[in-house]
């Protein structure tokens, strides 16, 4: 075989990233629902999947959360030489900051949505701090790479319509689950078993996980196609 059947080294490196990206996502979907029959004292419908990191088997979701990271930051490096535009770029800095945070949320268990103001500690903290970079920064990663990805590679523009109905749905699941979650503490003052938090929580992430598993699996048929 000569050097010249054989695929560059960047290429190469690209497609493993590609694989890491989509098992990550296929292994963080696959535990987290593994967890609702593991853990069943945290009721889907208004428990929130973090706090299936606390307890003595809460090691089970905080993997989740580095395995979410290792996948993040191998998305974001074989998408580094599919955006050229500076939106594009700009997401995948974004993502890269995601992946990041993913392993402190990872490290410390949330506290309880149970936890009155007094119960907080400093793991909760940590975790909520870097929530609020993990959770936001997915949607405004997959806009700024889906639409900078379908306008300026054509290789891309073909798959326009699933990359960006995955890149809208984390956005749309994002704010959906805000506004409600706002609704809920300024009527109710905390969580509880009436409502339905949790579920649009599993939303989110769901949402999250389709997109990084479509635009992985288009990156590897795409190389393929090369």
């Amino acid at each position: 075989m000569t050097n010249a059947s054989l695929p560059p080294a960047g290429g190469a490196r690209s497609m493993l990233a590609a694989r890491i990206a989509v098992g990550s996502a296929v292994a963080v979907a696959v535990i987290v629902m593994a967890l609702h029959a593991i853990r069943p004292e945290f009721e889907p419908s208004w428990r929130f999947i973090s706090e299936y990191a606390i307890g003595d088997l809460g090691w089970i979701m905080k993997l989740a959360f580095l395995i979410w990271a290792v996948g993040c930051l191998a998305l974001a490096l074989a998408l580094w030489r599919e955006v050229t535009a500076w939106p594009g770029r700009l997401g995948v800095a974004v993502l890269l900051l995601v992946a990041f945070a993913l392993v402190p949320a990872g490290l410390f268990a949330m506290d309880p949505v149970t936890a009155r103001p007094e119960e907080v500690t400093t793991s909760g903290m940590i975790h909520a701090i870097s929530s609020m970079i993990g959770v936001p920064g997915i949607p405004i990663a997959a806009m700024l790479i889906s639409s900078s990805l379908w306008r300026t590679n054509s290789v891309w523009t073909p798959h326009r319509f699933a990359i960006m109905a995955t890149a809208h749905a984390t956005w749309v699941s994002f704010v959906a689950m805000n506004i409600y979650v706002a609704w809920v503490l300024s009527t109710s003052g905390g969580f509880n078993s009436e409502h339905w938090s949790g579920w649009l929580n599993r939303l989110v992430v769901a949402t999250y996980l389709a997109w990084q598993l479509v635009v992985g699996c288009l990156l590897l048929m795409n190389r393929r196609r090369r």
